[in-house]
């Protein structure tokens, strides 16, 4: 678990990550672990399901669904930090990937509407869920109760619309990468600890992003240059997608460098489609299923 949050690369938003970051460095002083993780993941949304379909898996067929005109709409809760196998307390992109990915050969469903509040998540795994989002054969709608940020905005952002539920008290954006760093060298000085890494030769490169080792420049630099690839691909895919988006990924203080906006703010700018509430993100996935259909 450590070795993600300090090592792994994240399309997160910037408070959830110094709230997270805080918490995990005052724990490692305390000679904890960094986090207490529960073995129970949460439970979706629960619906009795009088004829479930032969060969589902049991998560599919457990969440919930709505009736509509064009037949069932599936609605996905994507709440809290996401990971891609879901070992953040919470189910990972791959879980949704593969629902969703059901409901695309589930003669029942007509469409899906994803739940979506938290701080993003993960960069392994959002590119994966993003594109079977995209290229869906039935219509998919995003709808952000509280907020969208990061890696739940690149995954509401390859929906076919956005519903945010205010205008003021919803938020979506934090379009942007990070990763963090924690140098624990002092720590283990002060527990009298020196710990010294051994590479065989020829391994100059091997686990230079560790807590135990000072960051150079040349690493610094080197890290940063990765994660502005990931931001390039993050941006396009939500350009995509988004085409009424006029910022570039060099527009200053634009919707590329990481703010948040609301709901009111969204519509304007061109990350969201329009206000109501779930019930209105489903209404919008059933016309366009039936759209679609005609």
């Amino acid at each position: 678990m450590l070795d993600r949050i300090i090592a792994a690369k994240w399309a997160l938003d910037s408070t959830y990550h110094d709230r997270m970051y805080a918490i995990a460095l005052r724990r490692i002083q305390n000679g904890q672990a960094p986090f207490e993780v529960s073995q129970d993941r949460p439970t979706p949304y629960l619906v009795d399901v009088e004829r479930p379909n032969i060969g589902a898996s049991a998560g599919y067929n457990r969440l919930a669904r709505a009736n509509t005109k064009s037949g069932q709409v599936l609605v996905l809760p994507m709440l809290g930090a996401i990971s891609r196998y879901g070992d953040l307390c919470s189910y990972g992109a791959e879980d949704y990937a593969s629902w969703l990915m059901e409901m695309n050969q589930d003669d029942t469903m007509s469409a899906a509407v994803l739940n979506l509040n938290g701080p993003g998540g993960e960069v392994d795994g959002i590119e994966m869920l993003g594109e079977v989002i995209k290229h869906s054969k039935k219509p998919i709608v995003a709808y952000v109760a509280g907020w969208a940020a990061s890696a739940h905005y690149w995954i509401a952002s390859q929906c076919r619309e956005i519903v945010m539920e205010s205008l003021t008290t919803s938020s979506v954006g934090s379009i942007g990468v990070l990763a963090m760093h924690v140098d624990a060298t002092e720590f283990y000085k002060n527990e009298g600890l020196k710990v010294t890494i051994i590479r065989s030769d020829g391994s100059d490169n091997k686990a230079r992003f560790n807590s135990v080792e000072p960051l150079t420049p040349e690493l610094e630099a080197e890290i940063r240059g990765e994660l502005t690839v990931i931001r390039g691909t993050f941006i396009s895919k939500v350009l995509s997608m988004r085409p009424k988006i006029t910022d570039t990924a060099d527009t200053p203080n634009g919707v590329f460098s990481g703010k948040m906006y609301n709901g009111k703010e969204a519509l304007s700018n061109g990350l969201a489609d329009r206000i109501g509430y779930l019930g209105d993100a489903i209404y919008r996935a059933d016309l366009l299923a039936r759209k679609q259909a005609a």
